[in-house]
């Protein structure tokens, strides 16, 4: 569990720790992140708080959610998917 701040609501210092997690390759390009049951283990916040993390991470594109699997760290924005080659001509 971390110590929060009294400043800043415990959404966004939580969403900064999958942030760091992320960056640091703790949960790379298409693995799973942690659930909203496991945030709220991990942390000890409410469950409309790891709600609020994972609809926050969402809506910025760090991560995306599949019904009933998860959800997953996004590939990052600058690298762009192979070029179509029979497109192309």
């Amino acid at each position: 569990m971390i110590e929060f701040r009294h400043d800043r609501p415990r959404w966004e210092q939580v969403a900064d720790v999958i942030r760091e997690r992320i960056t640091a390759g703790v949960y790379r390009p298409g693995a799973r992140v942690p659930s909203e049951n496991d945030l709220m283990q991990e942390f000890g916040i409410a469950r409309m708080t790891a709600h609020k993390v994972m609809r926050a991470l969402r809506e910025e594109g760090t991560i995306y959610t599949v019904r009933g699997l998860g959800s997953f760290v996004s590939q990052p924005s600058d690298t762009k998917p192979p070029e179509d080659k029979a497109s192309s001509k």
